[in-house]
């Protein structure tokens, strides 16, 4: 089949996906200066992608302008051929060989990078036909490396397991003195899909550091465990808490200095897109 015959195909199938995470157009791959991508970056790929593979790009063909009239000054659109080198995630057996419509920048004399070769991870959905498959977001394909391979794989097992939940808010938060003068906990209850309980602690004691931990039961006790950075639970919860407490808490000006905490103590999200 002709790369103008396929082009059309792709479009049609692309035009049926335009309300979800791939837009309409072809997906748009940033220049190839700007490819590392961040932990929330890959999670929130991996969550949202059905179908995670290791490949080599085997054959990029640009597309004549005529077959992409609305590729954006300083792209190219090119439809990318790889070969499947270990599938990651899927609901079923991956195709040896993908392929793929893209947009790419192009250099200072309107020349695309030169894919072929590449060792990328893909993260894509399937599409009409066998072999066919769309990016979920822009930034879905990422140069492979052991770190991102190890970084994804870890993010879908903890996911597969399912015991930890999406967070959606904070629903209450209060302090309560402890028994010595200066001593005192914060305690932050969450808002989760699906109900699971969860709460963060604030613990705060004379001439030691504050000390933020999470309990994922209904029993906040001495099992509940510092927040790991880049893990799923992370994720979830730098990049699912609201930048500050709800108005409707009315909480006291030391619960929300804990709350800040316990921004500080996660850091920022990371996600880029």
């Amino acid at each position: 089949m002709s790369v103008a015959k396929r082009t059309t195909a792709w479009l049609a199938m692309l035009a049926l996906w335009g309300a979800g995470i791939v837009g309409a157009k072809a997906d748009v791959v940033p220049p190839r200066a700007v490819t590392a991508r961040s932990f929330a970056d890959l999670t929130a790929l991996a969550l949202a992608a059905p179908i995670v593979v290791r490949a080599t790009v085997i054959k990029a063909e640009r597309l004549r302008p005529r077959d992409a009239p609305d590729v954006t000054a300083g792209m190219a659109r090119v439809l990318v051929t790889a070969t499947t080198t270990a599938a990651v995630a899927a609901p079923d057996t991956v195709p040896p060989r993908l392929t793929l419509l893209t947009d790419v920048a192009v250099d200072a004399k309107g020349r695309p990078p030169k894919l072929s070769g590449d060792d990328v991870m893909l993260f894509v959905r399937p599409g009409a036909t066998l072999g066919e498959v769309a990016l979920v977001a822009a930034q879905a394909i990422v140069p492979w490396t052991p770190a991102v391979d190890a970084t994804v794989r870890s993010v879908l097992t903890a996911a597969r397991r399912g015991d930890v939940p999406v967070i959606t808010g904070v629903t209450s938060a209060f302090r309560v003195p402890g028994s010595v003068p200066g001593e005192a906990e914060s305690q932050f209850f969450l808002a989760t899909q699906g109900g699971k309980p969860v709460s963060l602690v604030v613990l705060t004691r004379p001439g030691a550091a504050r000390r933020l931990t999470i309990a994922t039961g209904d029993v906040i006790d001495d099992a509940a465990q510092p927040v790991v950075k880049d893990t799923l639970l992370w994720y979830r919860l730098a990049c699912g808490l609201p930048s500050r407490l709800p108005a409707t808490l009315a909480a006291p000006g030391d619960v929300a200095d804990d709350y800040r905490f316990v921004l500080s103590n996660l850091g920022p999200c990371g996600r880029t897109f």
